[in-house]
């Protein structure tokens, strides 16, 4: 009896991966995760993310700093916001007096 053997195809790009469309407007958190991890795996250069998405290399850079700190659901749109900006003035404490 002969024995079948199993041999994996070289990586090929995008296969197996869905990339979001370039033409996307709308930016789920699980778009933004599916670039991030393209471009970390090499099926997509920052570059050529860049390019096809229309980002900036600094909101790749946030895509990528939330996707590290929170996962996907760091990639939420209010995560972002409230990561990026800090505290609200109102958030922050208010020095209290010393008494006399």
């Amino acid at each position: 009896m002969q024995q079948s053997s199993c041999r994996i195809a070289p990586r090929q790009r995008e296969s197996n991966f869905e990339l979001p469309p370039p033409d996307t407007k709308r930016w789920s958190s699980r778009r933004k995760a599916a670039v991030v991890v393209a471009t970390r795996t090499g099926i997509l250069s920052r570059v050529e993310a860049c390019q096809r998405y229309m980002l900036s290399n600094q909101e790749l850079a946030d895509w990528e700093v939330a996707f590290d700190r929170r996962g996907i659901p760091g990639l939420r749109s209010a995560s972002l916001h409230l990561y990026r900006d800090g505290p609200k003035p109102s958030e922050q404490s208010v020095p209290v007096r010393e008494r006399a």
